[in-house]
């Protein structure tokens, strides 16, 4: 995928049953994610921290605190997202910023599209 420069949150047309896996460098991020969260729920403030470990996680990847979420989905099991759904409905996200949330872990290169049957 081209980066657009004219609209950098362009969004890739990702199919909900399109399925994704997670790189080498996906693994270590999620660990770090999770490793940030369970911190953050152990502090004394834990809205406010956890608030700002999510953001401290993102910026160092320069990603988006809610990327944490479609990735956190992905070390779960739930590969496209279809699966995602049920969980991304509870945490308030819509379909297109879940793509979004594809789109920059894809240009992390921490996730990476598996092929299908279709040739996707």
């Amino acid at each position: 995928m081209a980066f657009d420069w004219r609209n950098p949150e362009r969004v890739v047309p990702w199919k909900p049953r399109q399925r994704f896996r997670l790189s080498a460098l996906g693994h270590d991020a999620a660990s770090r994610y999770q490793s940030a969260v369970r911190a953050a729920q152990e502090s004394a403030s834990q809205r406010s921290e956890l608030e700002r470990a999510k953001q401290a996680w993102a910026d160092g990847l320069k990603l988006r605190p809610m990327d944490g979420i479609v990735l956190d989905e992905l070390v779960a099991g739930r590969t496209s997202l279809a699966e995602m759904k049920e969980t991304l409905e509870a945490c308030g996200l819509t379909l297109r910023e879940a793509r979004g949330a594809i789109d920059r872990l894809r240009a992390a290169q921490l996730v990476e599209p598996l092929e299908t049957e279709g040739g996707v």
